[in-house]
């Protein structure tokens, strides 16, 4: 087993790739510096592009998935043929840091308790634009200041133990697009009795360009709903990464400012309240402007405060729908956007997995 005497730790190093071969080439040359000799594996997932020949210049293996399938799967059909003790997964959009992967498998050989770790993005977004610059940062922000004992597990940078990954039976391939698959996988890591651990110190540059919208859906749609789902099912904590209490207080905060501009648009007796509320909004997130301060300034930190407030609002959407969504599918109502109410079971069939072995490249 991983740690035992004698006993050379083999990694094994999966990315799912869908499209842009720029990415992937970017993301595979970093893993090779970080990870010279771990096996590499890129999981097509229903390609738009080839990426054999890219795969090839970085000794990477091609799994090909029928699809496109989804990241949660994709890592699956990959993980089936992986040799490694440790499977690390890296996001196609990631760069990662020179010493990112070594540390993440050295962390989880120093505890025989720890099933998995991750890391997260830097503080070196690659998009120029604010809205890739605030996306990005505010992920390095919350998992710098998070607790490292985490419940959950983000795989855009993060390694599990390859026996607990198959003891759990992987990710839940019911999430057929990116969502909160790799959330899930770590509540199930945590059920079973595992540690998970976060190390904000191992990160990666994320390579993905964000808008406004893109934002909103995301934070709703691929995200919120999904996760609020997920902490219903499995009666998670509520004081952990992303869902603290100064968020929920924030959220509240929020669509009090929204209400009180409303109202002082009628009568200016609102005013107070509207600026009260601001305050509070601000107060609760205060070490927070004070980071995006430190890191970009005091005119980005003051343009943060809207687009913090526009994200607290999609939260309060989401804790709603998702809510309601999981009440109906427990009645029996199958609504769109509902996540069936049992876990992905450890037995599950994977009908792709023996073409996915016959299609590795």
């Amino acid at each position: 087993m991983p740690g035992s005497p004698g006993h050379v730790v083999r990694i094994t190093v999966i990315v799912p790739f869908h499209r842009n071969l720029e990415q992937l080439s970017a993301s595979l040359a970093a893993i090779r510096s970080s990870a010279p000799d771990a096996e590499l594996i890129v999981a097509a997932d229903g390609a738009l592009d080839d990426c054999r020949q890219t795969a090839a210049d970085h000794n990477a293996t091609v799994v090909v998935v029928p699809g496109p399938s989804g990241p949660a799967t994709a890592r699956n059909r990959a993980a089936e043929v992986a040799s490694g003790d440790i499977l690390v997964f890296v996001d196609t959009d990631v760069v990662v840091a020179p010493g990112a992967i070594g540390g993440l498998a050295r962390l989880i050989e120093a505890d025989r308790d720890v099933a998995g770790v991750f890391g997260s993005y830097d503080d070196r977004p690659a998009e120029p634009g604010f809205m890739s610059q605030f996306k990005n940062l505010v992920h390095a922000y919350v998992h710098e200041v998070a607790s490292p004992r985490a419940a959950t597990f983000w795989a855009g940078l993060g390694a599990v133990r390859t026996r607990v990954f198959n003891e759990v039976g992987g990710f839940d391939e019911r999430f057929t697009r990116p969502s909160v698959e790799d959330i899930d996988l770590g509540y199930r890591m945590t059920q079973a009795g595992y540690a998970l651990r976060l190390d904000a110190s191992l990160q990666g540059t994320h390579l993905k360009r964000w808008t406004l919208w893109s934002c909103i859906v995301t934070d709703v749609q691929a995200r919120g709903v999904p996760w609020t789902q997920l902490i219903l099912r499995y009666r998670a904590p509520i004081n952990a990464l992303n869902t603290g209490l100064a968020l929920r207080l924030s959220v509240v905060c929020s669509y009090l400012v929204v209400l009180s501009a409303a109202a002082a648009l009628v009568t200016p007796v609102a005013l107070p309240g509207l600026a009260g509320a601001l305050a509070a909004l601000v107060a609760l997130n205060i070490d927070c402007y004070r980071w995006f301060a430190r890191k970009r300034g005091l005119g980005f930190a003051a343009r943060v405060v809207p687009v913090h407030l526009i994200h607290h609002l999609c939260n309060g959407v989401s804790f709603v729908v998702g809510t309601a969504l999981h009440m109906a599918t427990r009645k029996g109502l199958q609504l769109p956007g509902a996540l069936p109410v049992a876990p992905w079971p450890v037995t599950a069939p994977s009908a792709a997995s023996e073409p996915a072995r016959a299609a590795r490249t």
